[in-house]
């Protein structure tokens, strides 16, 4: 049997949320405070990353269900020559802290409304989040759905697009420390024939404005 190639899996932050710059909009908006848009601004990052894409074959884009992850997705998506799938994975949500009880994840039919490159067929990891106390209570959730989606796609390039937390939670289990990205930033890991190396994290390079992105706000994860 032929051993698979080593690729590589790409993790991204969404783009700045609505609620970064509108300070009254989690209080205008009571009933999903916890699912805000973009700005202007998050979707030109997100654009931004795509463009850093624009060659490279991708075999699926695993994103949290939240809206601005999936409008982070879309913007990507656009600038890519071979448009790949994008799979919707709970695994890669907010912690549960973080969100209203139950969260107010968005319908596919809201998914499917913003692209046509949405994956019905794809089984997530997690159809449902357990129970989870403080940022790192998400640790070992986004571990599992890391191992889960690179076994569902043994082979290929991937994205995930996540948030802070979860992709904080996996440069604990990739390197140790906690450490938050900002938006629109790049993490890359190889996977090395099921052996995950983090090659970069929190890369900035590729936006025009690489400043003010929420990263590094919290030197210690809430508990």
């Amino acid at each position: 049997m032929a051993q698979k190639e080593k690729r590589s899996i790409w993790l991204v932050r969404h783009g700045e949320r609505v609620d970064n710059v509108d300070k009254k909009w989690k209080e205008k908006n009571p009933n999903k405070w916890d699912d805000p848009e973009l700005t202007v601004r998050g979707k030109k990052q997100a654009f931004e990353v795509g463009r850093s894409f624009h060659n490279i074959n991708i075999e699926r884009i695993i994103c949290s269900p939240f809206i601005r992850c999936v409008e982070t997705a879309v913007e990507i998506v656009a600038m890519m020559e071979n448009k790949p799938k994008i799979c919707i994975e709970p695994g890669f949500m907010e912690p549960l802290n973080a969100c209203m009880d139950p969260p107010s994840i968005p319908s596919m039919e809201t998914i499917k409304a913003l692209s046509t490159r949405i994956d019905e067929e794809y089984k997530p990891v997690y159809d449902k989040i357990p129970q989870e106390v403080g940022d790192l209570g998400c640790g070992e959730r986004v571990v599992k759905t890391l191992k889960g989606v690179t076994e569902k796609f043994p082979e290929g390039h991937l994205i995930i697009i996540s948030h802070g937390v979860p992709i904080a939670n996996l440069h604990v289990y990739l390197k140790g420390p906690w450490k938050y990205v900002g938006q629109g930033t790049l993490s890359k890991i190889n996977d090395n024939y099921g052996n995950f190396v983090l090659e970069y994290y929190n890369k900035k390079t590729h936006l025009s404005q690489p400043s003010d992105l929420h990263d590094d706000e919290r030197m210690f994860p809430k508990t």
